[in-house]
């Protein structure tokens, strides 16, 4: 296939289309950091501002590099993305370059890459007919020939061809010889697992590596699944127990080829797995785990373990999550059921050293918890209320930072009811109450014990020796019926 360096190699006429596109426009990387300025000085940024707006529709790339319908609800100019709510309500930062806006009727139709609407022969605008986007003869990679110009013969863009279901085995081996962005322009950070163009595999879309991606044994480039035509059986969750090698360095169809699994590692993938899926941490080991592990056996591609009774794989993984502290935590360090068993850092497995990986440096250390944002195909547990590790608990305690519970407050208006009752004062004395009872049952409100005070004078009432004052309390205590009229 041809490639846009190999000038030497291209007919006649595709010489001169790449000397008139120097001189009709100047080309845009998808590596490119920097903003670049058409034949006109117009800034190519200022031109990409002006394709997006709050509320439109777009069709927006997914880290797993296909695309899907959503709405742009907030435009960074300086970072050059736009935040996109798709229809699963899914929420993310997507880069202009990975934002595809359709056909714009009425307006004249530029190139996708470049931002130019420059169009002459034999450098043509192409529309794609499927997203109705246009690209330079020689913008697009590989290099779209003249014939396909004059004929009827259906187009698709190098990026409909990677996100379509449909992919045809010859069409798309025919677009992974060559990538549509230069490897050595990408920075990396120090694990080369991701760069800050967020160009990715064939495609050149954005990627999350801890996914469902692996990493080139050469080039170390990262490669989506979708993109990916090797596969037998569908990748899990940050799966790299594989050894490949993409079409780019081969030249050929891609290799791959499974690398064995030890016990911890099944369990390893299997609890990232639950936790990217679940949203939750700790697991049964029994009833959930050996449930996934069983469920997923074929999936998980074993090789010698395969073999494996069913009635003999839950002592293997269970020996293997009490022998690894330092990667496993058992429930019963928090004070749970001891037969719970979580990650200790959410981190994918990493196959272990070999001949065979030998080019990929010293073995990875996981310091730094993976998160997760959302994720599309992924719903989370039904009830949320009913998950008791980690996301509730942070809501108790949030809840005790912020005020007390109702039943707390509920003792605490009842405490203040029956103290409001204590200090009510006294009833006042009346005559037919100083009859009955000779001392009084509860002292006046400002009555004070330590200060001497005159004796207290009891209106209308006899002479103490009189028989009237003494008689009613000799009769409280050994009466029990009402107390008989004073004489």
């Amino acid at each position: 296939m041809r490639d846009s360096t190999a000038l030497e190699h291209l007919p006649v006429h595709q010489q001169k289309a790449h000397s008139l596109r120097q001189q009709c426009k100047t080309p845009v990387s998808l590596t490119s950091v920097h903003s670049t300025e058409d034949r006109h000085g117009v800034d190519t940024d200022t031109k990409l501002v002006y394709k997006f707006e709050e509320g439109q529709e777009v069709l927006a790339r997914w880290s797993d590099g296909l695309f899907y319908l959503g709405t742009i609800t907030k435009i960074n100019k300086d970072k050059h993305r736009c935040f996109v709510v798709f229809e699963d309500r899914s929420k993310s930062w997507v880069l202009w370059k990975d934002i595809q806006t359709g056909d714009e009727g009425g307006e004249d139709m530029v190139c996708t890459i470049c931002q130019d609407e420059c169009s002459e022969d034999p450098n043509e605008i192409v529309i794609c007919d499927k997203c109705g986007q246009g690209y330079h003869q020689l913008c697009h990679s590989p290099i779209i020939d003249s014939s396909l110009i004059d004929t009827d013969e259906k187009w698709l863009c190098r990026e409909c061809v990677f996100a379509t279901t449909e992919k045809g085995p010859k069409a798309l081996q025919e677009l992974k010889q060559s990538l549509p962005y230069s490897l050595k322009d990408l920075v990396w950070d120090q694990g080369h697992k991701t760069n800050i163009q967020q160009c990715y595999c064939y495609c050149g879309g954005p990627g999350d590596w801890y996914l469902k991606m692996l990493q080139c044994n050469r080039c170390k480039q990262w490669f989506h699944e979708a993109c990916i035509q090797c596969f037998k059986t569908p990748m899990l969750y940050g799966d790299r127990f594989y050894l490949f090698i993409c079409s780019v360095c081969s030249s050929e169809p891609e290799f791959l080829k499974r690398l064995p699994l030890r016990w911890v590692d099944v369990a390893h993938l299997s609890l990232y797995n639950m936790s990217v899926i679940h949203k939750k941490k700790y697991f049964d080991s029994e009833l959930e785990l050996m449930t996934y592990i069983n469920d997923n056996w074929e999936q998980l591609q074993l090789g010698e373990l395969s073999a494996t009774p069913q009635s003999d794989r839950y002592e293997s993984i269970l020996e293997a999550l009490n022998s690894n502290h330092s990667m496993f935590m058992s429930g019963k360090e928090i004070k749970k059921k001891k037969h719970l068993f979580g990650l200790r850092i959410r981190f994918p497995p990493g196959p272990q050293s070999s001949d065979l990986l030998a080019d990929r440096g010293e073995p990875e250390r996981a310091s730094n918890e993976i998160k997760i944002k959302g994720r599309k195909a992924i719903k989370p547990l039904t009830n949320t209320s009913e998950v008791t590790n980690g996301v509730v608990k942070k809501a108790k305690k949030m809840k005790k930072q912020g005020g007390h519970s109702l039943a707390t407050l509920a003792k605490l208006s009842r405490s203040s009811e029956l103290l409001a009752q204590d200090m009510k004062p006294p009833p006042p004395l009346d005559s037919q109450s100083l009859r009955r009872s000779a001392i009084p049952q509860k002292l006046p409100p400002r009555w004070n014990p330590s200060v001497p005070s005159a004796p207290l004078k009891l209106p209308q009432l006899a002479s103490p020796d009189s028989p009237a004052c003494v008689a009613p309390v000799r009769r409280s205590r050994v009466a029990t019926g009402p107390s008989p009229s004073p004489p």
